[in-house]
């Protein structure tokens, strides 16, 4: 038998691996996107970079104040407001990021449309260069987290060295929704208002104001289907709990993410050589 790799096998391997490769060799043009992006929004502005704090804690502020003060939601060990804030800031994290990810790719095409028609460039670093802006904001977040944490509780434990691969499968999966969502945007432009009430929804039926306990039972099966519940808890079993995320849900998680991941790269370089002639 010969050694050599089947065709189709090495086909297939090279298609897997081209959109990592794409992003890689064009790492400092999405740099350079994500620089001028975050001047523009915080650099030039009077409160500058602290809106990347202000913003976040805000939402804390009034989404606790509404569940735990008013509502009366107790989470953890001790059911205080500052637990609940822990544990509604730790899921807010990551949602924040995919949402403000996933919502700026949708419409990334249109306004970037006059460079798709003077220059060439591979136009699917895009999507690519909003994810990576909002990451950053989350980063922000990550550390006044952290922070915070060591002065209430205490400092995350070993787990925390976990996080990344947490991390990874959460951009695989925005970028590769967000690659979808741009370019059926530049086809059908509904898309950003179905997104906005779509991604509503979605926040709703994730376990961020609530523990997935308090779902009832007729509607497990939303959690069970939805990746962004074990990207919550991931997080949260990281960095408040300090254990090891649960395997099974890791697994499901990173499959949903490679797949999303593929299949959006998949669908945009199928769509874009028609970009420039529809925007």
């Amino acid at each position: 038998m010969s050694g050599k790799p089947h065709p189709s096998g090495g086909t297939r391997l090279a298609r897997a691996v081209a959109p990592f490769r794409v992003l890689v060799a064009h790492r400092k043009v999405i740099q350079s996107f994500v620089r001028r992006d975050l001047q523009g929004r915080y650099v030039n502005s009077v409160m500058g970079l602290s809106w990347a704090i202000i913003q976040p804690v805000s939402l804390l502020i009034l989404y606790t104040f509404v569940f735990s003060v008013v509502l009366g939601v107790r989470l953890g060990t001790s059911g205080s407001t500052t637990s609940f804030a822990f544990y509604l800031f730790c899921g807010m994290l990551p949602w924040l990021a995919f949402s403000e990810g996933v919502s700026r790719s949708a419409s990334v095409i249109l306004e970037h449309g006059h460079l798709l028609k003077k220059v060439v460039f591979p136009s699917e670093i895009l999507p690519a260069y909003v994810v990576a802006s909002a990451l950053v904001t989350e980063f922000i977040g990550l550390g006044i987290f952290i922070l915070a944490s060591a002065a209430f509780f205490r400092v995350p434990g070993w787990t925390v060295v976990l996080l990344p691969v947490v991390i990874a499968f959460q951009v695989m999966f925005t970028l590769g929704l967000g690659w979808f969502l741009a370019s059926l945007n530049v086809f059908l432009r509904d898309v950003g208002q179905f997104l906005s009430l779509g991604l509503t929804l979605w926040m709703l039926v994730t376990p961020i104001f609530y523990a997935p306990e308090m779902m009832p039972a007729r509607f497990r099966f939303l959690l069970a289907w939805n990746p962004l519940h074990y990207l919550v808890q991931g997080y949260r079993d990281v960095l408040l709990d300090h254990r090891v995320p649960d395997l099974a849900h890791l697994a499901t998680l990173g499959a949903i993410a490679v797949a999303a991941f593929l299949a959006g790269n998949w669908f945009f370089l199928r769509s874009k050589n028609a970009f420039v002639d529809v925007i």
